[in-house]
């Protein structure tokens, strides 16, 4: 079956492949105004099959006080083998979390431009900076070129990228490439590429350099596999939601999350051992969660644009969840859930549920896996996990079930479990408060859910339960938690009890290899919304 990596629907062939052409065509950038009408070249967008996903473009919304342009990230060009991973030192990890402190709410202002002729390209083993070294390109993208430099006087190799001629004539554009530096460099994550060091150089203008990652861009190793296992996707999300957890924590958005900016490393542990290393890139279209950069202009990837930013919403941490969920999908599928024309594209994250991926995966996907994608792509926010933190949560608990789980091979330290701290509501009666404490207490485990089977309330023995340990699972489905493995009708006995028909059923649990423990599990409706679940032993 013909798709948009491959049109002709021939057989492709055996691997190993060759690597993709290295100057795939570029499309357009497109503009969107106020009225939502967009003027594309339909033939210019139409799916090529020598690019990963056809119309892979920049789509931007204006608004008054918004005017951020973003071009596409540069791809990198076939990187060395095995390059030292490049760590910075405490002392300026620290200086760039206080920077960051400092001027969180300050939207940095890049230096003016310097009168001075620039060249096109650097030469090899020219001199940038006064301290860094040509030694090859190896990348280049819509704001310009990266190359592979060697510090003089460290004796080390960083990736040092320069924004174009044509893009540093736009005020604009120089304050994106400046603030995308700031951005990153006061973000210090070991699956966050480190920006360390910012300037100008007389000949070539603006550049950046960052550690350099020996590693392959993600979307080259997908248009080669073309898919990829549930085991490798899900270790390669799971490292990109940490990141982004991290920078939700520091009140930013990234907001350009795509298979283009995620590179993939290999890092050498002890005994010969390696383990893989997602890294993320491209601070471009990050922004502020608070101050004046919080705005409501649309920029970014069409393909992986949440829907309440097409609606003129400002970004938050939710849309970077529905970013993640997009992005499982294309691992596990080899394909985004809409594709074509950018008009198509929005409409589709407007209006239309994404295909389950199940029915593009020869031979199916575990229900769990394919429940988590589908919770992260809800077309409204509050209906995806809360934030970051929950879906990581979600994530992990689908591996362990799978037998996938944070204790990889290869891995090292202790595992470590993410737990969702729930607030209280500001505004409660003194009867709603009791009613709380009374929930929380009880030794039953009891859980509140919704038609879906999406769990909206329990209580800590009900997360104990299901997850031997006393964790806040709200916003999971009972389908991830491990009881799903005993109670096997839960959409079916939903649907009863909420047309009228309470549920009782015996489950059995293997609590060892010699024992088994039956337990009587209940429902009722307790709205029309809403079904209450208890559990509790026959046999005490």
């Amino acid at each position: 079956m013909a798709d948009h990596r491959n049109p002709s629907g021939r057989r492709p062939p055996m691997l190993p492949l060759p690597p993709p052409p290295e100057d795939i065509p570029r499309l357009p950038e497109v503009n969107v105004d106020d009225s939502a009408e967009v003027r594309i070249d339909h033939r210019a967008l139409a799916p090529n099959r020598d690019s990963l996903s056809g119309a892979r473009e920049v789509v931007r919304q204006r608004s008054p006080h918004d005017t951020t342009r973003v071009g596409r990230p540069p791809t990198m060009e076939k990187p060395p083998r095995k390059a030292e991973p490049m760590r910075r030192s405490p002392e300026a990890a620290a200086q760039a979390a206080a920077s960051l402190k400092t001027n969180r709410f300050h939207t940095p202002t890049a230096p003016p431009r310097s009168a001075m002729v620039r060249v096109q390209t650097a030469q090899h083993s020219s001199l940038i900076g006064g301290r860094y070294q040509i030694v090859k390109r190896i990348g280049q993208g819509g704001m310009g070129k990266v190359y592979e430099v060697n510090h003089i006087h460290l004796s080390r190799r960083f990736a040092l990228k320069i924004i174009s001629n044509q893009v540093a004539e736009t005020d604009e554009a120089r304050e994106l490439f400046y603030r995308e530096a700031r951005f990153a460099s006061a973000m210090s994550h070991p699956n966050i590429t480190s920006v360390v060091d910012f300037g100008e150089d007389e000949k070539v203008g603006m550049f950046m350099v960052m550690e350099f990652v020996d590693g392959e861009p993600l979307h080259r190793i997908l248009f080669r596999e073309k898919r990829l296992s549930v085991r490798k996707a899900c270790e390669i999300v799971l490292q990109v939601a940490e990141a982004l957890h991290y920078i939700h924590k520091q009140n930013v958005v990234h907001c350009d999350i795509k298979t283009e900016n995620i590179l993939i490393a290999e890092e050498e542990l002890e005994a010969k051992r390696t383990r893989m290393v997602a890294k993320l890139l491209d601070f471009g279209l990050a922004r502020p969660l608070t101050g004046p950069r919080a705005s409501t202009s649309l920029s970014g990837t069409p393909h992986y644009v949440a829907p309440e930013r097409i609606r003129g919403e400002p970004a938050s941490p939710s849309s970077d969840v529905y970013g993640v969920g997009i992005l499982l999908y294309e691992l596990l599928t080899g394909q985004v859930p809409w594709d074509g024309a950018v008009q198509k594209i929005l409409a589709g994250h407007l209006d239309e549920q994404p295909k389950p991926p199940s029915k593009l995966i020869e031979g199916g996907l575990d229900p769990a896996v394919e429940n988590l994608v589908l919770h992260a792509l809800a077309k409204r926010p509050a209906e995806r996990h809360k934030d970051m933190a929950a879906f990581i949560y979600e994530l992990k608990t689908v591996m362990d079930m799978l037998g996938i789980g944070r204790r990889r091979a290869g891995a090292v330290g202790p595992s470590r479990r993410v737990v969702i701290e729930q607030k209280p509501p500001e505004k409660s009666s003194r009867r709603d408060e009791l009613a709380r404490i009374a929930f929380d207490a009880c030794r039953l485990p009891l859980a509140l859910l919704t038609p879906q089977g999406q769990i909206v309330a329990a209580n800590p023995a009900f997360a104990k339960f299901v997850m031997g340990v006393s964790v806040e699972v709200e916003g999971l489905p009972v389908k991830s938690t491990p009881l799903a493995q005993a109670w096997s009708t839960a959409e079916q006995d939903i649907s009863r009890t909420l047309a009228g028909s309470p549920i009782r059923r015996i489950i059995e649990i293997d609590v060892s290899a010699e024992e088994t423990r039956r337990l009587l599990l209940w429902l009722d409706a307790v709205s029309k919304d809403h079904v209450v679940l208890g559990v509790q032993p026959l046999e005490l």
